[in-house]
């Protein structure tokens, strides 16, 4: 466990670990094992199944921990002394620009149900759409102030996570050699078994499931204090790498990928925290090469077949490049290893992660200006396996283009009113009717999103909503950052906000991983909120 450092003004002024705590801490413990493993029957109605789930779990502890506020400092406070009952007291009430942020959101989702044309569809999610209705909202913004108020770090939720997850990364990894120990597989044709993995749902979910925990895990690994826990970290990052190559979902790759980057900036001062980062990255390029060799025993001595992988993912499982790779990063490690035992807690200057962002914004620019420069200036050229990636058309990232082309039609098309607050939560289904027609070219007779989130709240909640949802995100991320100058849990949990943020460009939100996420933006701003005390990791 880690150590908490008390406030030296006014040591007695520091929370204690309380019944509201302990309570808290096992919804989280539920949330990040029970809650990914959970379902009733296979693929079928799995996202109902989760979706009750989280709403009775999150209901039950959200009454249970209102009602223990109300007794901590509206009763009899008899276990604090009343200067700290004050003190609680007035830090919970002080709301934060996300916390009005969120507020605003909710205000704007309950606006939208009310004028939608849909408000029993918008109200409680459609039977057509994600259960992303006005339900689900309010239960996302009272479980977000409960974590606010009421969260206390205790590192075994994480260890919870990390075992919790790897045990959903391993069943991906099975499920990709088709050895289906839970039989989730039952009843499904062919077709459909490619698509869907271990106990999340279809490969682009799972991407997603992946970007809220993966992050989480490599971060912890890095800052913890217990070997065995670092270790234990080390394992879930290895196995969530290999779900990742499995998961086969661009999404995936691209959520990782810039938080592997961002993460690189990030440490690239403290040599102490740089060499555990090369660390844990060792681990995964080498857990590529672990999975390769396993499907190959399976293959080759059992007669199994494994689902086929895009080449980007083959890069790391089937290419000698993926040895180079991990070459590179095991020398690094060591050399950092090396380095921190001879210059101990050695830091570098300002310059190198200056160096770093600015190379990594220079690559993002000149992508965005070869996507620009190919989608409206130079449409014949041939790109070859690029083309997917630089040359934005209808066609564009499994059709995702035409859906995001005609989603500004439609917010072009809508009322003033409509323009602002949308069509009502989770309504996205009707809006997008009168293209199911066009959409049919590609395979698919209808859609109830966007595969872009923002798209989605933008033709679901309008401009207003989508306003508030981006302050809420904006502003959890920049209070981490300065938070986490400070204490390093910040980091750690804002990760995973931003990994997901990442991936959510081309995702969609469901009850499925989504709560994930807005569990972790609550704690990123819990971990900001903090005054007394600060995690030593």
């Amino acid at each position: 466990m880690s150590n908490i450092k008390k406030n030296n003004e006014n040591p007695k002024l520091v929370e204690k670990y309380s019944t509201r705590h302990a309570v808290l801490s096992y919804y989280l413990v539920l949330m990040f094992t029970v809650f990914p493993l959970f379902a009733s029957n296979a693929y079928f109605n799995i996202r109902h199944d989760k979706y009750y789930f989280f709403l009775a779990l999150t209901g039950v502890v959200i009454i249970a921990e209102a009602v223990m506020l109300y007794f901590a400092y509206g009763g009899n406070k008899q276990d604090s002394p009343p200067e700290m009952a004050v003190s609680e007291c007035g830090a919970s009430l002080k709301f934060s620009f996300t916390d009005w942020a969120m507020i605003a959101f909710l205000i704007v989702c309950i606006i939208s149900t009310i004028f939608s044309n849909q408000t029993t569809d918008a109200l409680f999610g459609s039977m057509s759409g994600r259960n992303n209705g006005l339900v689900l909202m309010v239960f996302y913004v009272g479980i977000y102030f409960v974590i606010t108020r009421c969260y206390h770090f205790m590192e075994y939720v994480f260890v919870a996570l990390a075992a919790g997850s790897a045990v959903v990364y391993l069943l991906s990894v099975l499920n990709f050699c088709y050895i289906d120990p839970l039989g989730m597989y039952t009843q499904l044709d062919p077709s459909t078994i490619e698509d869907f993995t271990s106990t999340i749902g279809n490969k682009n979910l799972m991407s997603s499931f992946i970007c809220v925990m993966l992050p989480v895990v490599i971060t912890m690994s890095v800052h913890t204090k217990n070997t065995m826990y670092r270790i234990f970290y080390l394992v879930s990052s290895a196995l969530g790498f290999m779900a990742l190559m499995t998961a086969d979902s661009d999404s995936g790759i691209l959520g990782i990928s810039v938080f592997l980057v961002v993460m690189l900036i990030w440490y690239s001062r403290k040599i102490s925290r740089l060499k555990r980062y090369f660390l844990c990255l060792t681990v995964m390029l080498a857990s590529a090469k672990i999975l390769r060799f396993f499907t190959l025993i399976l293959t080759q001595s059992f007669g199994c077949e494994t689902k086929d992988i895009d080449q980007f993912q083959k890069l790391f499982v089937e290419s000698n490049i993926g040895f180079v790779l991990i070459g590179i990063s095991a020398v690094i490690t060591g050399l950092l290893y090396v380095i921190d035992i001879k210059k101990p807690n050695l830091t570098l200057p300002k310059a190198v992660p200056i160096i770093l962002g600015s190379l990594f914004a220079t690559i993002v620019i000149a992508v965005m200006s070869a996507v620009m420069y190919f989608s409206c200036f130079d449409t014949e050229t041939e790109l070859g396996g690029f083309t997917s990636i630089l040359r934005f058309n209808e066609r564009w990232g499994t059709h995702r283009g035409f859906m995001w082309i005609k989603s500004f039609e439609i917010f072009g098309d809508f009322s003033f009113l409509q323009k602002l607050f949308g069509t009502g939560p989770d309504t996205f289904y009707y809006a997008f009717a009168p293209y199911f027609g066009e959409l049919s070219k590609f395979g698919d007779t209808s859609t109830n999103a966007a595969h872009n989130e923002y798209l989605n709240y933008l033709i679901t909640i309008g401009a207003a909503g989508l306003i508030a949802y981006l302050s809420i995100v904006g502003g959890t991320i920049a209070r981490a950052v300065k938070k986490s100058f400070s204490n390093p849990l910040s980091i750690v949990c804002v990760s995973a906000v931003i990994c997901y943020s990442v991936q959510a460009v081309v995702n969609i939100a469901q009850p499925i991983t989504t709560p994930l996420f807005i569990l972790f933006l609550a704690i990123t701003e819990a971990v900001s909120r903090g005054k007394t005390d600060s995690v030593q990791l």
